[in-house]
């Protein structure tokens, strides 16, 4: 219950901190996407309704911090919740240069949906963009991802005592038992 209490603070939390770290670090030439990190990670340890939970409060943040269509990225974080919760039975999430590489798949498929939705619908060009910003900051997120990975899996060890196991996913629904 606690979870669901805490969870819209830390998301405007998290994606406050993303913008303001974004803009000092690069002076908005890059997003530092912490928030996609957090909806891949929850795609690999989360339940399936704690995460669609999580990726859709973080998706509606990002969309109010950011300004961009509202609904945009909470559709975006959603997908890629649902492709990492279905990917995580396949790749083991300790060995962080598949963390690394998913996360570089995550993000550019992002960037990608962005590209084609502000090419079709607006008729806004962002292909000359490709090399300068999206494929750094994809390096970026994956690099990131595999910090936060590591980073988590310290702190499940400092509260537990041990590093927790993913949930156990059953048969075809993919919810974990404690559901």
């Amino acid at each position: 219950m606690i979870y669901y209490l805490l969870l819209p603070f830390v998301t405007i939390g998290l994606v406050v901190f993303q913008s303001m770290l974004a803009d000092v670090l690069f002076s908005g030439w890059l997003t530092l996407e912490l928030s996609l990190v957090a909806v891949i990670y929850a795609g690999f340890r989360l339940d399936l309704m704690k995460g669609i939970i999580l990726s859709f409060m973080m998706g509606f943040m990002f969309d109010g911090v950011s300004g961009s269509i509202l609904g945009l990225f909470t559709v975006i974080y959603l997908l890629i919740f649902i492709f990492s919760f279905f990917v995580s039975s396949r790749i083991a999430s300790g060995k962080f240069y598949l963390i690394a590489l998913f996360s570089l798949i995550c993000s550019l498929v992002e960037s990608l949906i962005l590209i084609s939705l502000y090419h079709f619908v607006f008729e806004f060009d962002m292909l000359n963009n490709v090399l300068l910003v999206f494929v750094p900051q994809a390096l970026l997120i994956s690099v990131l991802s595999v910090g936060f990975f590591y980073v988590m899996r310290k702190v499940e060890g400092l509260m537990y005592g041990k590093t927790m196991r993913p949930p156990q996913r059953t048969g075809t629904g993919r919810i974990s038992a404690e559901a």
